[in-house]
């Protein structure tokens, strides 16, 4: 009865845990501000702006934005490694196309790893200089990708933008760019999705939008273990009315619902966090109550997060009270057993779930 009330008092508290926080998605509008740099024009001597169209008219985005990132930097745009760059390029007045800037990232790639409240910039760049944009960000707070996949757990116990074929001029081109920063409340910095809306003033008419995934990195992450241990036990049982001993299975193979802690924050969407160290802790997947504690390695496996790990597990066993012996018989009045906490060196692998 003590063992099923404990594992009951345990699943309660993760549920608690988990479902509290969640209440439902919030969502904002935000505007971004201009910032104190005035507008930057860019005359391009050197064909870079050109450069960078024709990449873009070839479909060659990673090339088109290498060229439009020395444009901006040598435009005087200061661009931060830390920070996020939504840029929105406008050219040949219908023709498109959104991206970011982040770090060494791909220009292409629309995943943000957490913000702070002034991390994120809107830039945009036009060869049009009658060209009035404006821009708003839908923010939808969301759950984390651990709180949100973990309910499943406990059941075991394009870009936007259309690029088409335009002939280039054969001029110079003069590239008009504007900055503008987002203030991204506290309460979205961590877990949300980021719709961007970029419109053409002066028509009313939508340019691009694209959705970017903001999704922090985590230190939490759960999974299933396999292990066994070097040690071999023996219970206790009463047997038609008698005291009688049943040896354990050699080895006690046993599978834990396990979560995990990781000491560096890990991004759970990826495969690369499968290398990160961590401990763990859970219980076993069994009518037995049977916590364990361990730590935990990875190895990177393609399609599947493996992990090593070693702990103890704690086994909460009945052994017999000071004065009884095996094949004593029990009376109705009597309770031949004590409660002992047995550890047990386990070793064995997990496989890691976000």
């Amino acid at each position: 009865m003590y063992k099923q009330m404990i594992r009951c008092c345990v699943v309660f508290f993760l549920f608690v845990l988990i479902i509290v926080p969640v209440f439902g998605q919030e969502r904002m509008i935000l505007v971004p501000q201009m910032v104190e740099t005035p507008e930057l024009i860019y005359q391009d001597h050197d064909d870079v702006c050109r450069n960078m169209i024709i990449f873009l008219e070839d479909g060659d985005v990673e090339n088109a934005a290498d060229s439009l990132k020395k444009m901006l930097i040598e435009a005087g745009l200061k661009i931060k490694k830390n920070d996020y760059y939504i840029v929105v390029v406008n050219y040949h007045s219908n023709k498109n196309i959104i991206g970011m800037f982040h770090g060494d990232k791909s220009f292409q790639d629309t995943r943000l790893y957490g913000l702070g409240s002034d991390s994120l910039f809107y830039v945009f760049v036009t060869d049009d200089s009658t060209m009035k944009s404006s821009v708003s960000a839908i923010v939808t707070r969301k759950d984390s990708n651990f709180s949100k996949n973990l309910g499943e757990f406990l059941s075991l116990f394009q870009l936007g933008g259309v690029l088409g074929v335009r002939p280039l001029a054969l001029d110079k081109i003069t590239a008009y760019i504007s900055v503008r920063k987002f203030e991204v409340p506290k309460k979205f910095q961590k877990n949300c999705d980021i719709t961007i809306v970029a419109m053409n003033e002066s028509k009313n008419k939508e340019l691009v939008r694209a959705i970017f995934d903001n999704s922090s990195k985590e230190r939490w992450s759960y999974g299933v273990a396999s292990a066994v241990t070097t040690v071999n036990d023996i219970d206790y049982e009463i047997d038609n009315g008698a005291i009688s001993i049943r040896p354990k299975s050699k080895g006690d193979f046993a599978t834990f619902g396990v979560i995990n802690y990781h000491f560096k924050a890990v991004d759970t969407k990826s495969k690369t966090f499968s290398t990160s160290i961590h401990l763990m802790g859970g219980l076993r997947t069994s009518t037995t109550f049977e916590p364990i504690l361990g730590l935990g390695g990875g190895l990177p496996i393609p399609y599947i997060n493996l992990h090593l790990f070693a702990g103890y597990s704690f086994e909460f066993a009945q052994i017999l009270k000071e004065g009884v012996r095996v094949c004593d018989i029990v009376t109705s009045n009597k309770d031949p057993f004590k409660l002992k906490v047995r550890g047990k060196p386990r070793f064995g692998i997990e496989i890691q779930f976000p």
